[in-house]
């Protein structure tokens, strides 16, 4: 008995059974069935969600499918033309430190107070269209008593995490890195927090030398625990990054710490934790000469003049034990021993949720967790350029295919694993490389090249690396590419072949002035830094939903 000689009610009722990626598989599969899903909302709906990587948010809120299917459309046109539906500004003084976190947009600086200072930290929360209509976004302002380093934001649990670094006025003490646990709105102890500070006492003591210079790199929430990286350099260049992972609702000794002369991280999860590495090389090479090190801190990452012919290499550690004495099972991933003489490298964190987290109540949709990639950054010393490699390159990967080992030490060659990547050449002048979900995005800076205008600076480029978007543009173009858009910011799109898979990429037409980007994944938030100014321009992409009445 064929399966199409069933009534079309039981046939609705067999595909209303299915979970979004296996109708949507049934629908590539069958024409039959993809006629059929596209004449129900509710199905259309969950065949899109498939479609664009998404997963469906909490139920409740008041909307029917139909609104969020809606949504979903116009989220998903959105992106790969760069036709955003709502453009705000931002002109401020020139802060200390500014950025994003979680969906939310801040900047901090100093203020005089009586005879010392205090910080003045903004928060705003930026635009969605995956969540229900707020007559106005929250904006928060906190005066805090202490120099701010770095911040993170989580605002499905209504936490903020201010890092600072303690200089102890006493030359015998050390250095350390203090994490303030706040509540988001109204910057206070959060209740959750069993002690509203957790301290890391580095290995560095006193006052520091001329010319060396100490920094927190990164800060991370992941559910329960908190992540902080923190770097020493020498006047040479040399220097040493300390990670230390804290419970923050337990409190009490770090969970975890690990110390490397060159390391970059993310915690994907509160079991697993990703680092990025060059091994130390401080044996003879070849040749008997002794291989020297020569370091460079810049704003975006670590620089090094020479180093030793050790790739970098990815390592997947185990940290559900919650005692730091004993050794994570640990698996590591090599990198083409052609990659050895890398001038700069950098793990990209993917600021999509997380698998294991919970959406934001009131979220409609949003990036599949067991979709998101990784993305490493390498730029290779100007001598020293592979065959076939730009100077700047970026190797993505799912991180699905990540696993930690069963043994305390592991490691997996680059030609055992290579074939899961995609390694993508990116231009010498590319900047800011942000990763969300599937869509890889970074700007690249022209200024003073012969086709750009002085005045400008920077192209934005964004990847679409979800393999059925290449597709939804030839039918809504129905010509060939590249597409050109025209919308608040002129765009074109193009596609590219990878190992047989067509991927979209979308540029703007027009440099623009920019000096940064950050990327969420409802909006693109461009900086514009000059002398005595910032200007942020924040493009939000979607539809707004509209309950069915």
């Amino acid at each position: 008995m064929s399966f199409f000689t069933l009534s079309g009610d039981i046939i609705l009722i067999i595909l209303e059974e299915l979970d979004p990626i296996s109708l949507f598989r049934f629908c590539v599969a069958s024409r039959v069935i993809h006629s059929i899903v596209g004449h129900s909302t509710t199905l259309r709906y969950r065949y899109e969600l498939s479609l664009c990587g998404m997963r469906d948010g909490p139920p409740g809120g008041g909307y029917a499918a139909r609104d969020r299917l809606l949504s979903l459309l116009g989220h998903k046109r959105g992106w790969p033309t760069l036709s955003p539906s709502a453009e705000d500004r931002l002109r401020i003084a020139p802060p200390t430190i500014m950025g994003v976190s979680g969906n939310f947009l801040f900047h901090a600086s100093q203020s005089p107070l009586n005879n010392g200072f205090e910080w003045i930290l903004h928060v705003y929360e930026l635009r969605s269209f995956r969540t229900a209509p707020k007559s106005r976004l929250p904006y928060y302002q906190h005066n805090v008593p202490f120099d701010i380093r770095k911040v993170a934001i989580d605002a499905s649990q209504g936490l903020m995490v201010l890092a600072q670094l303690y200089f102890p006025p006493q030359q015998n003490s050390a250095i350390m890195a203090v994490l303030h646990i706040r509540n988001l709105c109204v910057c206070q102890e959060h209740p959750q927090a069993a002690h509203p500070t957790l301290r890391f006492q580095t290995d560095w003591w006193g006052s520091l030398s001329p010319g060396q210079r100490i920094s927190i790199e990164q800060v991370q929430i992941c559910g329960s625990l908190v992540a902080v990286s923190v770097r020493l350099e020498l006047e040479t260049g040399e220097g040493t990054t300390e990670l230390v992972i804290f419970n923050w609702r337990r409190g009490g000794a770090p969970v975890r710490t690990f110390t490397s002369d060159m390391l970059s991280y993310d915690l994907i999860s509160e079991a697993c934790l990703v680092t990025l590495s060059q091994p130390d090389e401080d044996e003879d090479d070849d040749s008997g000469d002794f291989v020297v090190t020569a370091w460079e801190r810049r704003s975006d990452g670590l620089y090094t003049s020479e180093r030793g012919k050790r790739p970098p290499q990815i390592s997947v550690c185990d940290i559900s034990q919650v005692h730091d004495h004993q050794l994570p099972e640990t698996r590591s991933y090599e990198f083409a021993e052609a990659w050895g003489a890398v001038s700069f490298m950098q793990l990209c964190p993917n600021h999509s949720l997380k698998e294991n987290m919970s959406p934001f109540p009131g979220t409609l949709f949003y990036n599949d967790p067991s979709f998101r990639l990784t993305a490493v950054t390498l730029e290779f010393q100007q001598h020293a350029i592979p065959s076939g490699c730009s100077r700047k390159m970026i190797i993505l990967f799912d991180q699905s295919k990540l696993q930690s080992s069963e043994v305390v030490e592991d490691t997996v060659r680059w030609e055992d694993w290579q074939q899961h990547c995609m390694v993508l050449n990116l231009p010498d002048r590319a900047d800011a490389i942000q990763l969300t979900g599937r869509r890889l995005a970074f700007f690249e800076n022209v200024k003073g090249s012969p086709t750009s205008p002085l005045e400008s600076s920077g192209r934005v480029h964004i990847l679409d690396l979800n393999p059925h978007m290449a597709g939804f543009l030839w039918s809504l173009s129905r010509t060939n590419p590249p597409w050109r858009w025209r919308d608040t910011v002129a765009a074109v799109s193009t596609i590219f072949d990878h190992r047989g898979s067509e991927y979209v990429r979308t540029s703007t037409v027009d440099t623009l002035n920019i000096t940064w980007i950050d990327i969420t994944e409802d909006s693109a938030v461009l900086y514009d830094e000059r002398e005595g100014q910032c200007l942020i321009r924040i493009l939000t992409f979607g539809k707004e939903v509209i309950a069915s009445t």
